[in-house]
């Protein structure tokens, strides 16, 4: 099996959670080499520093970095871009690019309630996007934007569709350094790592911690900067902290400034030092919240937010007094009103204006400080009781898998193509003698035509077409691959024509071909390779672009940087009843037909969506592929668009609806039922 060429763009060596989340991509992805032929691009994060260890890891992301800038400096000296398969880009969404086939957006997110529309926009290249907790999910999920559309005025919901996953950060342990020490002369410190800026809230975590311990022998230590590492900034820094310090001149307390980078090792050790007791967050956000993940998985107790990115991993499943087991709360949960973001922390794309993040409340906040301080057994108890949930729920071995299979499941699929069984395409032609010359140039395109594929033509024309004088032309071609067929008589329609053509394939696996319709050069393949490597699904289908055109080739589409995407949502019955889900290119298991019958001629325009929700119902399962696969030419003229057809399109559709949304009353009915 030929390897793919995996371009992974990211911050590589940054010292950052995003650097983190970049190097997890790549431990991911290089646990199947013999799959991917991986190029590495290295970005700035910031101002953050570089890691410095000379490891393993590091040598393999130099090696990999020289060796992506070799590839492509040699096409430049040919003028010609580097080629690659799939795109992998762990960064904010305004920098992912188009840069591959296949583009996948791996990114922290947002802290707020909502993205930016330049977000929105960036997300309608890629194919598919990951995330790294539910919290930035909701918010991709619920921002939309009221646009116009400039053709026919009507107003429309400018959201995101591209499909989203949930990936996250898993546990790494580290070696404690024997030398590590600290300092500190109280026995009880609360530690709280994270840059001085608006949205982390520093200044209020120091004074309101100061203002509850200011008599007590307590100590807080401060692992931060502002925006380097430098000794200005720690300048800076220590400035800040003196001016919040002054107004505590008689206190008892002690607060202590750590500045610069620290090890791995290093912050394993300070995590796990004697005398750290309680790990301390009141961010208005987190995207994920890597500190506060290393603190609870170190064991320490964490005081937070209850919003945000840490909700994914502070609620671990605890049995009740009845014996229920409910995920619960294994932090101190700090109260806060939900408000919009600070003037001074908008930073356009990135926290946008109008968009709301959480404002900790002081007495809660202290409350809990009070809370950990008087009952640290207790809070130490929940705590361990969280780490031990943390390892084994978000081993590196879950959670690499897990971020693998996003990439190499549904993108590379498993099987090889000897083990993709024979295909069967069907095609009614009726009338396409502006369509016919460049659907089957398409159509015999595709990278397993003649190794896979067999091709039902049926064509309902009159004698003497010039449709059949093409067909025939590409039959000398392709004589083991092209079934053609003429019908005489009277056309029984396209559904007819697709039955007949369902008894006449010899396939394991169907898809229709319509004449006006293009699909990429690996469409099939792809296609035919999630059905061979996912036994349990009967039907694969996948997103469009939608071409005003006709016979747009996909060649010529991918040199449109702003191409309309006909967004088909995940297979659900709700979702399928409102329209044609698996729209036009579906690939389908021909045992289908054998269980649940043929297309119901009965039907003039919408028998093949009656058939899927017929299979949905009877329990079959239906499969998204990630990439878009498929072009759809929105055909004024067309069975389906030409308006002197609306009457009867409209019956096909009442019919339906009825039919199928009271199936859906009826499960529902039966579901209660069962729960009570």
């Amino acid at each position: 099996m030929e390897k793919k060429k995996l371009v992974i763009r990211g911050p590589f060596l940054s010292r950052s959670g995003y650097g983190e989340q970049a190097r997890f991509a790549l431990r991911s992805v290089r646990q199947k080499e013999e799959l991917f032929d991986i190029y590495v691009l290295n970005i700035r994060w910031g101002q953050t520093g570089w890691i410095w260890e000379q490891d393993e890891e590091r040598e393999w992301i130099d090696q990999h970095i020289r060796k992506a800038v070799d590839y492509i400096e040699e096409h430049k000296k040919h003028n010609i871009p580097a080629q690659f398969d799939i795109s992998l880009q762990i960064t904010i969404p305004q920098e992912w690019e188009k840069l591959a086939p296949v583009n996948i957006g791996y990114t922290a997110g947002t802290e707020s309630t909502k993205i930016s529309p330049n977000w929105i926009e960036k997300c309608q290249i890629m194919d598919k996007i990951l995330v790294t907790s539910n919290h930035t999910r909701h918010a991709f999920d619920n921002t939309s934007y009221k646009v116009k559309n400039p053709h026919s005025g009507d107003v429309l919901d400018f959201k995101n569709e591209t499909p989203i996953e949930v990936v996250s950060y898993p546990v790494r342990e580290f070696e404690r350094c024997k030398d590590f020490s600290l300092d500190l002369k109280h026995d009880f410190n609360f530690l709280c790592n994270a840059q001085w800026s608006p949205r982390k809230n520093i200044e209020n975590t120091i004074k309101w911690w100061v203002e509850e311990f200011w008599d007590q022998e307590v100590g807080l230590v401060v692992k931060g900067n502002i925006r380097s590492n430098s000794y200005l900034d720690r300048g800076f820094t220590e400035k800040r902290l003196s001016d919040i310090l002054s107004k505590f001149k008689d206190r008892k307390c002690s607060v202590y400034l750590m500045h610069g980078d620290l090890s791995d090792n290093e912050l394993s050790s300070l995590y796990q030092h004697p005398k750290i007791k309680c790990f301390i967050n009141l961010a208005h956000g987190e995207g994920f919240g890597l500190p506060v993940f290393e603190a609870a998985y170190y064991g320490l107790p964490v005081i937070a937010p209850d919003w945000g990115g840490g909700v994914d991993f502070l609620y671990a499943p605890k049995k009740d007094k009845k014996g229920k087991v409910k995920k619960r709360a294994h932090f101190t949960r700090v109260d806060y009103d939900l408000m919009p973001i600070q003037k001074e922390a908008i930073w356009d794309p990135i926290l946008i204006k109008d968009s709301m993040w959480s404002f900790p409340k002081q007495g809660s906040y202290k409350m809990g400080l009070r809370k950990v301080f008087k009952s640290y057994d207790q809070m130490k108890r929940a705590a361990k009781d969280l780490q031990k949930y943390l390892k084994k729920e978000f081993s590196s071995e879950k959670k690499l898998n897990f971020f693998l299979d996003q990439i190499y499941k549904d993108e590379v699929a498993h099987v090889s193509l000897e083990d993709v069984p024979k295909i069967s395409l069907i095609t009614s032609v009726y009338k396409a003698e502006g369509f016919i010359e460049q659907l089957m140039e398409d159509v015999t395109s595709q990278t397993i035509f003649k190794e896979k594929c067999e091709w039902v033509i049926i064509n309902a024309n009159e004698k003497g077409d010039k449709e059949e004088e093409v067909i025939k032309k590409y039959i000398k071609k392709y004589p083991d691959n092209i079934v053609y067929k003429r019908l005489e008589g009277d056309d029984p329609g396209v559904y007819g024509v697709w039955n007949l053509a369902v008894d006449m394939a010899s396939g394991e696996y169907l898809t229709n071909m319509n004449c006006d319709d293009r699909r990429a050069p690996r469409a099939l393949e792809h296609q035919a390779k999630l059905l061979a490597d996912n036994p349990e699904v009967d039907l694969v289908y996948n997103d469009s672009y939608v071409v005003q055109k006709p016979n747009t080739s996909w060649e010529s589409l991918q040199k449109q940087v702003n191409k309309q995407r006909y967004n088909i949502p995940q297979f659900s019955k709700a979702e399928m009843i409102k329209g044609n889900l698996p729209h036009n290119n579906p690939m389908w298991r021909k045992s289908l037909h054998d269980v649940h019958g043929k297309f119901d001629e009965s039907y003039k325009s919408s028998a093949d969506w009656e058939f899927w929700l017929r299979c949905a119902f009877a329990g079959s399962q239906f499969k998204k592929a990630s990439e878009v696969l498929g072009v759809y030419y929105y055909n004024p003229t067309g069975i389906s668009t030409d308006p002197e057809n609306n009457d009867w399109k409209r019956a096909d559709e009442k019919r339906i609806f009825t039919h199928y949304r009271d199936k859906i009353r009826k499960e529902k009915v039966e579901k209660q039922e069962i729960v009570l």
